[in-house]
């Protein structure tokens, strides 16, 4: 494997620190418990002490509302760094706000727009048509939620099958009612204030924005998961900065002696160079780096850069070479011997992290493992803060590199490196061992917890999104790595620009195959 080292997306301006949540946002939940109070006591005026329409409808409405602002939190995560309560809070609300569908469905939409390029993430039913059809439209926004999901082919199946539930259940609920002849009284309680509500969110949000837009819809658009009550003090756009000029890679190689040659997999080793005292400031490097080696094969000059997989305090060089296909270099590569002479060049690149971000997500496959298991090591090393997730593509365990190194790195970081190893080879003994039939040699191992998952086939776009809507969360994740060929990383690339990941936290080295 070769590579070229870039972040993908260099901002323009200096990049915000990601919105940080506690596990639940205390606002958002009394914010929920106030609109859930407020409907029950309207419904009480109503139904028992048989209050005036225009008295508890007023009420009823601002629940909804208030309930509304509990669904659109949820829907961006914002409600809290726990997955399962942002489910919970949605799930809770939606069929205040409608009975025309379920949670997921409907925050599926919702990103959609957020996605769909348009600064205010307009809803066309809301925005188009006659003027007089719009108040209509703005009270019915719901029902072009479901048709848009369900006009939506590939979701997933679970999420699918929640909003067809919830599209049969909640109207023949609401139609059994109307049959016991207590129509009146869910028009008063339900219908009416729902649909007033979603006129006036609609009304807010879509409409009123589009003519004049304010620094609320300006500050969601930008920073959608950042919870509502942050949005108190907008700061002004900050005017961009000046861009540096990329700094030239090294052009001058260096001789560089080999000191080792051991085998990771049948077709894969790990070269270490020394370097000579004189010329250690100049092959200083930041984990993640490169480095261009060259050597003269069958009388012609042939160069290739590989990951530098060593760690800054080692006191030699080590890269990982894997044999390619009618590659030139690897194939050369394989044949080094200990007193060997390489030429080398500087280290260079830009695969690199920004100062100790809390929780890391690295997806690598094959030997894309080699410039981000520096990061990894390196970032866990020096700050006990910190965590990461990697997510490892390989066929099988013979093609692994680096197993037992992220192995011992698991056991040692004691539940800060977390791996999980997918084989599309799902004949792999690996997998076999993951479900609990590896034997152990000790109690003691028996008991031992292990931070490493076995799966069966790739990291498919349905696992990716899958991932990005339960624990890997871009709402809990502040920076992203990727190392992979084309069919991997394509994917994750599409996965994370679908959930808003902003470019600048997302690190890409490219592959390139001789």
């Amino acid at each position: 494997m070769t590579a070229d080292a870039q972040v993908q997306g260099v901002p323009q301006v200096v990049a915000e620190p990601p919105t940080r949540l506690p596990m639940v946002v205390a606002p958002t939940v009394a914010l929920a418990a106030c609109g859930l109070g407020l409907w029950s006591w309207a419904t009480l005026l109503a139904l028992v002490w048989h209050s005036p329409a225009w008295v508890t409808v007023p009420l009823h409405t601002l629940a909804v509302v208030a309930l509304f602002t509990v669904l659109h939190e949820a829907a961006h995560h914002a409600a809290g760094s726990l997955t399962w309560v942002n489910g919970a809070l949605g799930r809770l609300t939606v069929p205040f706000v409608s009975p025309f569908g379920g949670f997921p469905a409907a925050r599926y939409v919702h990103l959609t727009q957020h996605r769909s390029g348009s600064p205010e993430h307009l809803t066309p039913w809301n925005t188009r048509g006659p003027a007089w059809t719009l108040p209509l439209r703005w009270a019915t926004v719901d029902l072009w939620y479901a048709w848009r999901y369900l006009s939506t082919p590939g979701r997933p199946t679970a999420e699918s099958a929640e909003m067809l539930g919830m599209l049969v259940f909640l109207p023949c609920a609401l139609a059994a009612v109307v049959g016991t002849g207590h129509g009146w009284e869910l028009a008063v309680v339900y219908v009416v204030p729902q649909r007033l509500a979603l006129a006036l969110v609609s009304w807010c949000h879509d409409w009123h924005p589009r003519r004049r837009p304010t620094g609320y819809h300006r500050m969601h658009a930008e920073r959608p998961g950042r919870p509502f009550y942050r949005y108190t003090a907008i700061p002004r756009p900050r005017s961009p900065e000046p861009v540096a000029p990329a700094a030239e890679a090294p052009s001058e190689f260096h001789p560089l002696t080999v000191t080792g040659v051991r085998s990771l997999t049948g077709e894969a080793v790990v070269v270490t160079l020394a370097v000579p005292d004189d010329l250690r400031e100049v092959f200083r490097f930041t984990p993640g780096q490169h480095l261009v080696l060259r050597a003269e094969i069958d009388g012609e000059p042939v160069e290739r850069s590989y990951a530098i997989c060593a760690c800054p305090d080692e006191p030699e060089l080590r890269v990982a070479i894997k044999r390619v296909p009618g590659g030139r270099f690897s194939g050369y590569a394989m044949g080094l011997r200990l007193g060997d002479r390489v030429l080398a060049r500087p280290p260079s690149g830009t695969f690199t992290l920004r100062s100790e971000p809390r929780h890391v997500v690295a997806v690598a496959a094959g030997s894309g493992i080699a410039p981000v298991l520096p990061v990894v090591v390196h970032l866990l090393e020096k700050s006990p803060r910190s965590r990461v997730t990697l997510l490892y593509v390989n066929r099988s365990g013979d093609d692994t590199l680096f197993a037992d190194e992220l192995s011992e790195y698991t056991r040692r970081f004691e539940g800060r490196l977390r791996v999980t190893h997918y084989r599309t080879d799902e004949r792999d003994p690996s997998l076999r061992y993951a479900r609990g039939t590896r034997p152990f040699d000790s109690i003691g191992q028996a008991l031992a917890i292990s931070y490493e998952r076995y799966l069966p086939g790739g990291l498919d776009p349905g696992r990716i999104r899958g991932l990005l809507e339960a624990r890997l969360h871009p709402s809990k994740v502040d920076e992203w790595l990727l190392c992979a060929p084309a069919e991997v990383a394509g994917p994750v690339r599409s996965a994370l620009a679908e959930h808003a990941v902003p470019d600048e936290a997302v690190h890409v080295e490219h592959f390139h195959r001789p």
